[in-house]
Protein backbone atom coordinates (compact mmCIF):
# COMPACT_ATOMS: atom_id res chain seq x y z
CA UNK A 1 0.00 0.00 0.00
CA UNK A 2 0.86 3.69 -0.15
CA UNK A 3 3.21 4.73 2.67
CA UNK A 4 3.24 8.10 4.44
CA UNK A 5 5.22 9.60 7.29
CA UNK A 6 6.10 12.71 9.24
CA UNK A 7 9.49 12.92 7.53
CA UNK A 8 9.02 14.89 4.32
CA UNK A 9 5.34 15.12 5.14
CA UNK A 10 3.78 17.17 2.37
CA UNK A 11 4.27 16.87 -1.36
CA UNK A 12 3.78 19.90 -3.60
CA UNK A 13 0.09 18.96 -4.03
CA UNK A 14 -0.56 19.15 -0.26
CA UNK A 15 -0.94 15.36 0.02
CA UNK A 16 1.03 13.27 2.49
CA UNK A 17 4.28 12.11 0.86
CA UNK A 18 5.10 8.49 0.21
CA UNK A 19 7.76 6.09 1.48
CA UNK A 20 8.76 7.46 4.87
CA UNK A 21 7.72 6.61 8.38
CA UNK A 22 6.13 8.13 11.47
CA UNK A 23 7.40 7.72 15.00
CA UNK A 24 4.98 5.19 16.48
CA UNK A 25 5.72 6.46 20.00
CA UNK A 26 4.64 10.02 19.20
CA UNK A 27 0.81 10.36 19.21
CA UNK A 28 0.94 13.88 17.78
CA UNK A 29 3.00 12.63 14.80
CA UNK A 30 0.56 9.77 14.19
CA UNK A 31 -2.42 12.12 14.50
CA UNK A 32 -0.83 14.60 12.08
CA UNK A 33 -0.32 11.89 9.44
CA UNK A 34 -3.90 10.64 9.81
CA UNK A 35 -5.32 14.20 9.85
CA UNK A 36 -3.51 15.04 6.61
CA UNK A 37 -4.64 11.79 5.03
CA UNK A 38 -8.26 12.45 6.09
CA UNK A 39 -8.25 15.97 4.65
CA UNK A 40 -6.67 14.71 1.42
CA UNK A 41 -9.35 12.02 1.05
CA UNK A 42 -12.05 14.68 1.51
CA UNK A 43 -10.47 16.63 -1.36
CA UNK A 44 -10.29 13.49 -3.51
CA UNK A 45 -14.02 12.89 -3.06
CA UNK A 46 -14.66 16.37 -4.44
CA UNK A 47 -15.04 18.50 -1.31
CA UNK A 48 -13.55 21.98 -1.44
CA UNK A 49 -12.05 23.22 1.79
CA UNK A 50 -13.49 26.40 3.28
CA UNK A 51 -10.65 28.63 4.48
CA UNK A 52 -12.79 31.34 6.10
CA UNK A 53 -11.59 30.63 9.66
CA UNK A 54 -7.93 30.49 8.56
CA UNK A 55 -8.33 33.76 6.68
CA UNK A 56 -9.93 35.38 9.73
CA UNK A 57 -6.99 34.33 11.91
CA UNK A 58 -4.54 35.66 9.28
CA UNK A 59 -6.33 39.04 9.18
CA UNK A 60 -6.29 39.29 12.99
CA UNK A 61 -2.59 38.35 13.02
CA UNK A 62 -1.86 40.97 10.37
CA UNK A 63 -3.69 43.62 12.41
CA UNK A 64 -1.67 42.65 15.50
CA UNK A 65 1.52 43.08 13.46
CA UNK A 66 0.37 46.49 12.19
CA UNK A 67 -0.22 47.57 15.79
CA UNK A 68 3.25 46.33 16.79
CA UNK A 69 4.95 48.05 13.86
CA UNK A 70 3.10 51.32 14.48
CA UNK A 71 4.20 51.26 18.12
CA UNK A 72 7.82 50.83 16.96
CA UNK A 73 7.67 53.46 14.21
CA UNK A 74 5.61 56.10 16.04
CA UNK A 75 7.61 59.34 15.57
CA UNK A 76 7.10 60.83 19.05
CA UNK A 77 9.88 59.93 21.57
CA UNK A 78 9.23 57.70 24.60
CA UNK A 79 8.00 59.77 27.49
CA UNK A 80 5.43 61.60 25.33
CA UNK A 81 4.12 58.45 23.58
CA UNK A 82 3.17 56.46 26.69
CA UNK A 83 -0.56 56.70 25.99
CA UNK A 84 -0.11 55.56 22.38
CA UNK A 85 2.11 52.64 23.45
CA UNK A 86 -0.40 51.62 26.12
CA UNK A 87 -3.16 51.36 23.48
CA UNK A 88 -0.85 49.45 21.13
CA UNK A 89 -0.13 46.88 23.84
CA UNK A 90 -3.84 46.57 24.67
CA UNK A 91 -4.80 46.14 21.00
CA UNK A 92 -1.99 43.66 20.36
CA UNK A 93 -3.09 41.60 23.37
CA UNK A 94 -6.75 41.77 22.23
CA UNK A 95 -5.98 40.58 18.68
CA UNK A 96 -3.72 37.78 19.93
CA UNK A 97 -6.30 36.68 22.50
CA UNK A 98 -9.04 36.68 19.88
CA UNK A 99 -6.95 34.43 17.62
CA UNK A 100 -6.41 31.99 20.49
CA UNK A 101 -10.09 32.06 21.48
CA UNK A 102 -11.25 31.36 17.90
CA UNK A 103 -8.84 28.45 17.65
CA UNK A 104 -9.64 27.00 21.07
CA UNK A 105 -13.42 27.47 21.11
CA UNK A 106 -14.47 26.95 17.50
CA UNK A 107 -11.70 24.98 15.79
CA UNK A 108 -10.00 22.99 18.52
CA UNK A 109 -10.11 19.54 16.90
CA UNK A 110 -11.30 20.57 13.42
CA UNK A 111 -9.17 19.23 10.57
CA UNK A 112 -11.44 20.00 7.62
CA UNK A 113 -14.42 22.27 6.92
CA UNK A 114 -15.95 22.02 3.48
CA UNK A 115 -17.65 24.63 1.38
CA UNK A 116 -21.32 23.86 0.67
CA UNK A 117 -21.79 20.96 -1.77
CA UNK A 118 -24.82 19.32 -3.38
CA UNK A 119 -25.11 15.54 -3.10
CA UNK A 120 -28.24 13.90 -4.40
CA UNK A 121 -29.96 17.30 -4.61
CA UNK A 122 -29.19 18.10 -0.96
CA UNK A 123 -26.91 21.06 -0.20
CA UNK A 124 -24.67 20.42 2.80
CA UNK A 125 -21.26 21.08 4.28
CA UNK A 126 -19.00 18.93 6.44
CA UNK A 127 -16.93 19.58 9.55
CA UNK A 128 -14.41 16.84 10.25
CA UNK A 129 -12.95 16.63 13.77
CA UNK A 130 -10.34 14.23 15.10
CA UNK A 131 -8.91 13.11 18.42
CA UNK A 132 -6.13 10.76 19.40
CA UNK A 133 -5.89 10.78 23.20
CA UNK A 134 -2.46 10.17 24.67
CA UNK A 135 -1.66 6.45 25.22
CA UNK A 136 -4.64 5.33 23.10
CA UNK A 137 -4.59 3.32 19.92
CA UNK A 138 -7.96 4.58 18.68
CA UNK A 139 -8.04 7.56 16.33
CA UNK A 140 -11.53 9.10 16.66
CA UNK A 141 -13.18 10.89 13.76
CA UNK A 142 -16.35 12.91 14.07
CA UNK A 143 -17.94 13.78 10.74
CA UNK A 144 -20.61 16.43 11.14
CA UNK A 145 -22.92 16.91 8.16
CA UNK A 146 -24.86 20.17 8.24
CA UNK A 147 -27.95 20.53 6.03
CA UNK A 148 -29.65 23.88 6.64
CA UNK A 149 -30.38 23.84 10.38
CA UNK A 150 -30.08 20.04 10.75
CA UNK A 151 -26.89 18.48 12.06
CA UNK A 152 -26.04 14.81 11.63
CA UNK A 153 -23.08 13.56 13.68
CA UNK A 154 -21.23 10.40 12.79
CA UNK A 155 -18.43 9.07 14.92
CA UNK A 156 -16.02 6.26 14.19
CA UNK A 157 -12.88 4.95 15.84
CA UNK A 158 -10.00 3.75 13.68
CA UNK A 159 -7.41 1.44 15.23
CA UNK A 160 -4.05 3.00 14.37
CA UNK A 161 -2.39 -0.42 14.56
CA UNK A 162 -4.33 -1.36 11.42
CA UNK A 163 -2.96 1.61 9.44
CA UNK A 164 0.70 1.63 10.48
CA UNK A 165 3.08 -1.25 9.97
CA UNK A 166 5.69 -2.26 12.56
CA UNK A 167 8.28 0.11 11.06
CA UNK A 168 5.92 3.10 11.29
CA UNK A 169 4.85 3.32 7.65
CA UNK A 170 1.32 4.57 7.12
CA UNK A 171 -0.82 2.34 4.90
CA UNK A 172 -2.82 5.01 3.11
CA UNK A 173 -4.76 2.67 0.78
CA UNK A 174 -6.25 0.74 3.70
CA UNK A 175 -7.13 3.90 5.60
CA UNK A 176 -8.58 5.56 2.50
CA UNK A 177 -10.88 2.59 1.89
CA UNK A 178 -12.16 2.59 5.48
CA UNK A 179 -12.54 6.39 5.54
CA UNK A 180 -14.57 6.40 2.30
CA UNK A 181 -16.85 3.69 3.75
CA UNK A 182 -17.35 5.84 6.86
CA UNK A 183 -18.12 8.88 4.67
CA UNK A 184 -20.62 6.89 2.56
CA UNK A 185 -22.46 5.73 5.69
CA UNK A 186 -22.58 9.33 6.92
CA UNK A 187 -24.06 10.50 3.59
CA UNK A 188 -26.71 7.75 3.74
CA UNK A 189 -27.63 8.89 7.26
CA UNK A 190 -27.88 12.48 6.02
CA UNK A 191 -30.23 11.48 3.18
CA UNK A 192 -32.49 9.51 5.54
CA UNK A 193 -32.61 12.35 8.07
CA UNK A 194 -33.39 15.03 5.47
CA UNK A 195 -36.40 13.14 4.02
Amino acid sequence: GERVSMGNLLSSSGAPSEGQKANLYDPSAIKAVMDLASAQIMRKIQYVEDHTHSNLKLILGFLACVVGISAYLYPVPFPENKQFLKWCVILYFAFSSLIQAITFVFFRDVIFVSSPKKTGGISHYIRLLSKLPRYHTKYKLNLKVVVGEKLTENEREFDIQKYFDQEGYFINDRYSKDFKKFHSEAMEGMKKKSK
